[in-house]
C-alpha cells in the first residue's frame, strides 16, 4: 500500500501518452471457465478418486500446503514438496504415489481455457509459490467460497472468481520465470509406477496386459500386483484400465480417426469391448464424447 507521499511521488512520475490510442494489453487474455476447487486430506482419498477424474480435457491446478509426494506425468515422476503447486494439461494422464504420510492438505482446482499459449511455460514444472502467489490462491479459496454460498453466484461474484484466477495463474508463470534454467526434481527412474508408465505409453502392440507388465518389470504378476497396490493405493488392472480410457478421451477429442482405430490405439481388444467400457465408465458412448467435448 502506497503512502500519500510515495503515491503524489508516483503520480509526479507518470509520463505523458504519446499516442493516447495505443496502450498495454493488445493481445486477448484467456480466461479460465468452469472452476472448481476441491481438497484432499488423505492419501485414500487423493489416490482413489483420480481414477474417477481422468477426463482431462481440463487443466488440473494442484497445491500442495502439507505432505510430500510423488505426482506421475505420463513418463514422468515429479516430486511436490508443501508450498509448491503444479499445473497438468488436458489429457494429462497422472496419478500419485510415495506420500509421505496419510495426512495431507492438498488444494486441487480444475479449470477450461480455450487458448492454452499463455500457460505453456508451466507443463511438467513443478513451481516454488512465492508469497504473491500464496495471495492469490488465498484470494481464489474466498472467493470460491464466496460463490458457494448461495444457490447461483452472480454474474459478479463468478467474473471476480475468474480475475482471481487469472491473476493466481499469471502469478505462477512469474513464480516459474524466477526460477528459470531449475530442473523439477524426479522419482528416481526405477520407480515402479513411473515404470509401468513407460511400458504402457510404449506399448504399440494391442491390449497390455498385467501378465505382459509384469515380464517387462521383471517381477512375478503376483507380486507386480501386490507392490502396485502398496505404491499406487489402487488395483494394477483398474489402472491400466484407467490409463485405456484417459488415452481413448485424448484420441476422440483431439483427432478425427474413427472409432476403431481409437479402440486399437488406446489397448482395447475390440470395437465393441471398448464401447462397452467406455460407456460403463463414462456414462457416454465413444461417439457422444466426441460430439460434445
Amino acid at each position: 500500500m502506497l503512502r500519500m507521499k510515495e503515491l503524489r511521488q508516483a503520480l509526479l512520475n507518470l509520463k505523458e501518452p504519446e499516442d493516447y490510442f495505443q496502450g498495454i494489453g493488445n493481445e486477448k487474455l484467456p480466461t479460465p471457465m468452469n472452476i472448481l476447487l476441491f481438497f484432499r486430506p488423505s492419501r485414500e482419498k487423493l489416490q482413489q478418486e483420480a481414477p474417477q477424474n481422468r477426463s482431462h480435457h481440463r487443466f488440473v491446478l494442484i497445491f500442495n500446503l502439507k505432505t510430500p509426494g510423488c505426482v506421475h506425468v505420463n513418463h514422468l515422476s515429479l516430486r511436490l514438496h508443501p508450498r509448491q503447486a503444479l499445473l497438468l494439461h488436458p489429457y494429462q494422464f497422472h496419478h500419485f504415489s510415495h506420500l509421505a504420510s496419510n495426512q495431507l492438505m492438498w488444494l486441487i482446482c480444475t479449470f477450461e481455457l480455450p487458448n492454452d499459449s499463455l500457460l505453456e511455460p508451466l507443463r511438467n514444472q513443478v513451481v516454488d509459490v512465492s508469497r504473491r502467489s500464496e495471495e492469490a490462491r488465498n484470494s481464489l479459496l474466498h472467493e470460491w467460497i464466496r460463490c458457494s454460498e448461495p444457490e447461483r453466484p452472480t454474474d459478479l461474484q463468478a467474473a471476480q472468481l475468474q480475475a482471481v484466477l487469472t491473476r493466481l495463474l499469471l502469478c505462477l508463470r512469474q513464480d516459474h520465470q524466477a526460477a528459470a534454467g531449475i530442473p523439477p526434481s524426479e522419482e528416481p527412474v526405477g520407480s515402479l509406477i513411473q515404470r509401468v508408465n513407460r511400458q504402457l505409453l510404449e506399448w504399440h502392440e494391442g491390449s497390455m496386459t498385467v501378465g505382459d507388465l509384469a515380464v517387462a518389470t521383471g517381477q512375478s504378476e503376483s507380486r507386480l500386483r501386490i507392490l502396485f497396490k502398496e505404491t499406487a493405493g489402487i488395483p494394477l488392472g483398474g489402472y491400466i484400465q484407467n490409463y485405456r480410457i484417459n488415452r481413448a478421451m485424448e484420441l476422440l477429442k483431439t483427432s478425427r480417426i474413427s472409432i476403431a482405430d481409437v479402440a486399437e490405439a488406446a489397448g482395447f481388444g475390440s470395437p465393441q469391448a471398448f464401447c462397452r467400457t467406455f460407456k460403463k465408465q463414462t456414462g457416454k458412448t465413444p461417439r457422444t464424447y466426441r460430439q460434445r467435448t
